[in-house]
C-alpha cells in the first residue's frame, strides 16, 4: 500500500509566519510592559526623593478642600504662591500643591466629595508629609434659620449623622442611641404609621493615639483645635462678598460665624423636614459630606483641625430649586477669603510654617 502525502506549501509558510508575528507581539509587549514598570518605579523613586527634601523644609499647613468651584474660588485669591521647585506632589490620584500663604509655607489637595474621599486625603496628607495640621473649607448647606445665605461658618464640633440604626416596623431603636427619626411623624397629611419604621442615630468608634490600643471609645462629637478655633475669632469682623453679579445680591451682607455646630454624612440633604429634624435634634448650623470625617482622622493622629465653610443654600427649605446654583460660587468665594486670611493670622501664633 502507498500512502501519498501533499503538502500545501504556501499554507506552512503563512503559518510559520504568523507565528513569528504573534512571537513578535509578544516580545514587543514584554518590552513595553518592562519600560511602563521602569517608567513608574523611577517616577516612584523621584517622588519619594521630592517629599523628603520637601519635608527637610516643612513642617506645612494643610489645607484641604472638596470639589472644583471650591478650587476655583481659592486659587482666583491669588494668595495661593507654588513652590518654584516642587509646585506639586501626585499620589493616588490626587494632586498635592506645595506653595505658601502670605509667608507661612502650605500643602494643598482637593479631596473629592464624601467621607471616605476625606478620610483617605487627609491620612495620606498626615502620613506622607510634615505638618502641624489641616485646615478644611468648603461650602455647606445652612441649617439654622438665623444664619443667611453667603455666612462663614467655623464649628467648635461636629457630628457623624450618617451611622443608623434601622430598625423593623414598630421595633423600638437600640438604648444607646442619641436620637430617633420616626417616619410615620412626617406622614402626609395627619401622621400615623409607616412601614419605614424609623432610625436610630448611632454614636462613632473613636480610635487615637492618645487611646488604648483596639479599645475606641463612642462619641457623637468631635471637637476642632481650641486654640485654632479662639484664632478664627479675629474673622469675625472682615468684610464678605454680597453680590454674584450686578443683578444677583443677597439681602443682608454675609459674615463670619464662629462656635456654632455642624454635622456630616454621605446625604446632600435638599428636604425641608430632614433639615428641621436635624436642626432641633442635633442644634447644628451646617450640613456637608466630609468635616466629620476630616476633623476626626486629624484628632485620631493627634494634628489641629478646624473647618471653614460658607452656605450656600438652605438644604431644602428654600422655594424651587436649590440655591447652590446661583449661590454656591459666592460661597466659595467668601470661604477661600476667610481661609487664606485665617492662614495669614496664624502665621503669627506657628512661626515655625515661616518661609
Amino acid at each position: 500500500m502507498i500512502t501519498i502525502y501533499v503538502v500545501d506549501v504556501q499554507s506552512k509558510e503563512n503559518h510559520t509566519m504568523a507565528g513569528n508575528q504573534v512571537k513578535w507581539l509578544l516580545l514587543m509587549l514584554v518590552f513595553v510592559s518592562s519600560l511602563i514598570a521602569v517608567s513608574s518605579e523611577r517616577k516612584a523613586i523621584s517622588a519619594s526623593r521630592t517629599i523628603k527634601e520637601l519635608n527637610r523644609n516643612g513642617p506645612y499647613l494643610g489645607l484641604i478642600t472638596v470639589f472644583a468651584p471650591e478650587e476655583d474660588a481659592f486659587f482666583a485669591t491669588g494668595a495661593f504662591k507654588p513652590n518654584p521647585k516642587h509646585p506639586y506632589v501626585d499620589l493616588s490620584g490626587r494632586r498635592f500643591r506645595v506653595g505658601s500663604i502670605g509667608g507661612s509655607k502650605v500643602i494643598y489637595v482637593r479631596c473629592g466629595e464624601g467621607m471616605v474621599n476625606a478620610a483617605a486625603a487627609t491620612q495620606q496628607m498626615l502620613d506622607v508629609f510634615r505638618m502641624i495640621g489641616i485646615v478644611h473649607f468648603g461650602i455647606a448647606g445652612n441649617a439654622n434659620n438665623s444664619m443667611s445665605i453667603g455666612d462663614v461658618i467655623i464649628p467648635k464640633q461636629f457630628a457623624q449623622t450618617g451611622l443608623w440604626d434601622w430598625v423593623k416596623f414598630k421595633a423600638t431603636i437600640p438604648t444607646n442611641d442619641v436620637a430617633e427619626l420616626d417616619f410615620g411623624s412626617y406622614d402626609v397629611p395627619n401622621g400615623g404609621d409607616n412601614e419605614l419604621g424609623s432610625i436610630g442615630y448611632s454614636t462613632e468608634f473613636f480610635y487615637s493615639k492618645s487611646g488604648k490600643p483596639n479599645a475606641p471609645e463612642r462619641t457623637l462629637w468631635f471637637q476642632t483645635s481650641q486654640n485654632w478655633l479662639e484664632v478664627s475669632s479675629s474673622l469675625e469682623g472682615i468684610a464678605l462678598e454680597q453680590c454674584v453679579n450686578s443683578s444677583l445680591c443677597l439681602p443682608e451682607k454675609p459674615k463670619v460665624v464662629v462656635g456654632l455646630n455642624g454635622a456630616t454624612a454621605n446625604i446632600f440633604v435638599d428636604n425641608a423636614a430632614y433639615r428641621e429634624f436635624l436642626y432641633t435634634t442635633f442644634h447644628v448650623s451646617s450640613l456637608d459630606m466630609e468635616s466629620a470625617a476630616v476633623v476626626m482622622t486629624c484628632l485620631s493622629n493627634g494634628f489641629k483641625v478646624i473647618v471653614i465653610r460658607g452656605l450656600s443654600d438652605l438644604a431644602g427649605a428654600e422655594d424651587g430649586d436649590n440655591t447652590i446654583r446661583l449661590f454656591g460660587p459666592l460661597a466659595a468665594s467668601n470661604v477661600a477669603k476667610a481661609v487664606v486670611q485665617f492662614v495669614k493670622t496664624l502665621r503669627g501664633f506657628h512661626f515655625q510654617l515661616s518661609i
